[in-house]
């Protein structure tokens, strides 16, 4: 009588696992969606904070700067969206060494040390400001390996280390107003 119970249980302690953190690759890997309920490339007016990617707890956006989209054409979003930015203005660095260009007007020489980024975000992160801007996005990431690929490849060529291949969405600020 214990074993099946037991069955049971892993059956379902696997069933809730993947039901809950298992991962959808046919519908990620098709929907390309805006995040913003305007069409991609349409120019809007965005009222945005610079936010800090070390903030957000993620490897990957350490060192980055990323936005915070309060208000679209003056309307104040019920829940604001944090994206990632491409900047054509050359007013809003993506990254603590081009905050640093920007700031000091030379390259960065031999890495920057903590204080220091914590002393150019100072006046950096948490700023306000409107600018126009559009939603683009793009592909990014490692495609999935085909079975030919697998079969037929040193495993040794095959280890990566990416994100799967998926859609990307950024915003393109243009200019500030």
């Amino acid at each position: 009588m214990q074993k099946p119970i037991k069955t049971i249980l892993i059956f379902l302690f696997v069933l809730i696992s993947t039901i809950f953190f298992g991962q959808n690759q046919t519908e990620n890997s098709l929907l390309i969606k805006e995040n913003l309920d305007f069409p991609f490339g349409t120019i809007v007016k965005m009222k945005v904070e610079i936010i800090d990617g070390a903030s957000l707890n993620l490897k990957a956006l350490q060192g980055q700067y990323l936005i915070k989209i309060k208000e679209i054409n003056d309307k104040s979003l019920e829940k604001p969206v944090i994206m990632e930015f491409v900047d054509e203005s050359r007013e809003f660095p993506t990254n603590n060494f081009a905050l640093y260009e920007l700031l000091y007007e030379k390259e960065v020489e031999n890495g920057l040390s903590s204080d220091k980024i914590a002393e150019m975000n100072k006046n950096y992160v948490g700023k306000i400001v409107v600018v126009l801007g559009y939603e683009s996005g793009k592909f990014t990431g490692s495609p999935n390996k085909s079975e030919y690929v697998k079969t037929n490849v040193n495993s040794f060529q095959l280890v990566n280390q990416d994100y799967g291949f998926h859609f990307k969405n950024y915003i393109v600020i243009d200019s500030k107003l």
